[in-house]
């Protein structure tokens, strides 16, 4: 199912949530043919000449054709590909304090959630409108902030509706919001903190 985004742009008294609908398609990939193709004379060699010379352009991985491959037209496609796939992610370690921010918002918000994808559960920033509180936010969110805890409630993993629930009902004038800034798989994978770390150093 498409990821759900939420508008936690919350009044102190709001009993209802706004839904904003997600605009993203599912990714396409291209699979690349393995077999040797026959090489191609006679007619046409002056047709690739024609074309095949240093300064084609690079095709679209969706739109490449057997008639682009025999121009070489995804060569270059072929090469972003490879580049892309040996760029390395920095780690950020979630058992580490300074790779959280803590932000103290009052209702209105002003902040766009939305539900990760790949079933570890959890939200994270979206969007932060020009109106609420979280605009003028010290230190400023940003997005791709993890929510990892509502006031002293771990929401990390939460479903969607649970942890904006926990925003929605928090008593207090402000609400204390946890995230954590850095990429989902470190957070939610192996390297992942523990219940007991959350409990003993944020909350």
């Amino acid at each position: 199912p498409a990821p759900r985004t939420m508008l936690a742009a919350f009044a102190v008294t709001a009993t209802a949530l706004a839904l904003v609908a997600p605009a993203s398609g599912p990714a396409r990939s291209v699979a690349r043919s393995s077999r040797t193709r026959p090489a191609v004379a006679g007619l046409f060699d002056g047709v690739k000449d024609a074309f095949g010379g240093d300064n084609k352009p690079t095709v679209a991985g969706d739109r490449v054709t057997p008639f682009d491959r025999w121009l070489g037209l995804d060569k270059g496609l072929e090469a972003v590909e490879v580049q892309a796939e040996g760029e390395s992610v920095t780690y950020v370690d979630p058992s580490d304090t300074a790779n959280y921010l803590t932000a103290f918002l009052a209702k209105p918000m002003g902040i766009a959630f939305v539900e990760n994808e790949g079933g570890c559960g959890g939200i994270y920033v979206d969007d932060v409108l020009g109106s609420g509180s979280a605009a003028s936010a010290s230190p400023a969110l940003a997005r791709r902030d993890q929510l990892v805890a509502v006031d002293t409630t771990l929401v990390l993993g939460a479903e969607f509706d649970a942890a904006l629930g926990a925003i929605q009902t928090s008593p207090g004038e402000v609400t204390r919001l946890i995230f954590f800034r850095g990429p989902t798989s470190f957070l939610y994978g192996p390297t992942k903190a523990s219940e007991e770390w959350y409990q003993e150093n944020l909350l």
